[in-house]
């Protein structure tokens, strides 16, 4: 890695950390160059301004939440109603190992919501390169086995609560270990939680009651 990446790199992870704590205004370009330790002027080299750094600190955890689930663009899903049960169960336990345990997933989580609340340039980033995907991926897949349209409202509904699931093991993380008396998920915690989750996907195996469910 050249000293270019590794200076703009860390440019992008201040932006991540002090953007999240501070937000968008109160953060200054010395705030974030003292935080990188990089000159002030190499915010202008490598995005313009403040406003180009966060933007690309939107850019980058988009990038990489959809490397560390496995999805790329939206593409075909297996016709086959068991192939799409599998790669849906691959997917959610990418999901919940990624939100219940991954450090670096903790620190984009301040930013994030921040966007989630005021909505902005980086927002429409977040949700088209990144949210977006996912849940469109999630929605294709919760289709073929409901046999519903991947956009139908319904399926929608499903997918949003699917996601909401998961994302408090992020979220609300500190509470449950606290009721489980741990301080961190151990492997076996992990493995429960990642079952408990999956266990809810069954629902989607019974088109028919859900269907009579929802009438």
């Amino acid at each position: 890695m050249s000293s270019d990446d590794t200076t703009r790199d860390r440019l992008i992870q201040a932006g991540i950390r002090l953007f999240g704590e501070h937000g968008y205004k109160p953060t200054t370009t010395r705030m974030l160059a003292d935080e990188a330790q990089a000159n002030i002027g190499s915010i202008a080299y490598y995005f313009d301004n403040k406003h180009g750094l966060y933007l690309a600190a939107a850019r980058y955890i988009a990038g990489a939440l959809r490397e560390r689930l496995g999805i790329g663009a939206p593409g075909s899903v297996p016709d086959d109603r068991e192939a799409a049960r599998a790669t849906l169960e691959d997917i959610v336990r990418r999901m919940v190992r990624t939100f219940a345990t991954d450090l670096e997933c903790r620190h984009w989580l301040l930013m994030v919501m921040r966007e989630q609340l005021h909505p902005s340039e980086a927002f429409d980033i977040l949700q088209n390169q990144a949210f977006g995907v996912v849940q469109a991926t999630l929605s294709s897949l919760i289709g073929r086995l409901t046999g519903r349209d991947a956009d139908d409202p319904v399926t929608t509904l499903e997918t949003h609560t699917l996601v909401g699931q998961i994302v408090f093991f992020l979220i609300a993380r500190e509470p449950l270990l606290r009721r489980l008396s741990l301080e961190t998920f151990d492997a076996e915690t992990l493995a429960t939680v990642e079952d408990v989750v999956v266990s809810h996907l069954r629902l989607y195996d019974i088109p028919d009651r859900q269907s009579s469910m929802l009438e």
